[in-house]
């Protein structure tokens, strides 16, 4: 996702066109919710759900795990999945399958 921003240098933003999922790699890698109003958990700070292995305080390796995933670039990637990943955890899954390639993110059906 890219910000624009005017020529004061404020940031342009649109509202979103549907709710969403954001794949982030920064301090760890993992999902956080686009939708309004937030998900605040402490502070300011929204809920997130770390990829296996990928939480800078639990998992001491992190940074090398996130690094093997999905390389050593920060990003934040909007994944148009909402729905169906909630869907998915509504019936009980315990986690979310995401599969990457080089050119694609796609999600898996959970398993039985």
């Amino acid at each position: 996702m890219l910000v624009e921003y005017d020529r004061s240098g404020k940031a342009i933003t649109k509202p979103v066109p549907a709710a969403s999922v954001l794949l982030v790699h920064d301090q760890g890698v993992y999902l956080m919710s686009n939708g309004l109003p937030r998900d605040i958990i402490k502070d300011q700070s929204s809920f997130v759900a770390y990829a296996r292995g990928c939480h800078p305080i639990a998992n001491d390796d992190w940074w090398e795990t996130a690094r093997a995933l999905v390389g050593g670039d920060d990003f934040g990637e909007t994944l148009p999945w909402a729905r169906e990943m909630l869907a998915i955890i509504d019936g009980g899954a315990e986690a979310v399958t995401l599969e990457f390639t080089e050119q694609s993110i796609k999600i898996m059906e959970p398993s039985k």
